[in-house]
C-alpha cells in the first residue's frame, strides 16, 4: 500500500491563487488529504509553513518543530513538490504503518485519538 495525497487546501484561500504580501515573510497553514491509493477515503493532515524571516519576527519563544516546514520564500509549486515526494515514500502494509510515517512529518487528525 502506498499513500497519495488527494487534495491540498486552506479554509481561508485558495492555495493554488494565493500569493503572500510578501514572498520571503510569510506564513500559512495547509490541510493535506492524504490516503491509500487503492481507496477513495482520506485522513486530513496539517501543515505550518512559514520562512526564517517570519520566525525571527513572530516567534518569541521555544517550539518543537513537527507539522512544521520551513521555505527560503513562496512557492507554492516548490512546496506541493516537497509535500508530494514525502508522501509518495510512505508505503506499508496497512494505513496504520502508514499514518505512523506521515506522522512524523505531518500532524494527523486522529493524533492522540483513543477509542
Amino acid at each position: 500500500m502506498r499513500a497519495v495525497i488527494k487534495g491540498i487546501s486552506n479554509d481561508v484561500f485558495d492555495v493554488e491563487t494565493y500569493c503572500p504580501k510578501s514572498l520571503d515573510n510569510f506564513s500559512l497553514s495547509l490541510r493535506i488529504r492524504i490516503g491509500l491509493d487503492c481507496t477513495q477515503g482520506a485522513d486530513d493532515f496539517e501543515l505550518f509553513i512559514c520562512t526564517p524571516k517570519w520566525l525571527e519576527e513572530s516567534v518569541w519563544e521555544a517550539r518543537w518543530g513537527r507539522g512544521l516546514l520551513i521555505v527560503r520564500e513562496y512557492d507554492f509549486s516548490t512546496i506541493k513538490e516537497l509535500i508530494h515526494d514525502y508522501v509518495s515514500r510512505c508505503e506499508g502494509d496497512s494505513w496504520e504503518s502508514i499514518a505512523i510515517q506521515l506522522g512524523k512529518v505531518f500532524c494527523w487528525e486522529f493524533d492522540d485519538y483513543q477509542t
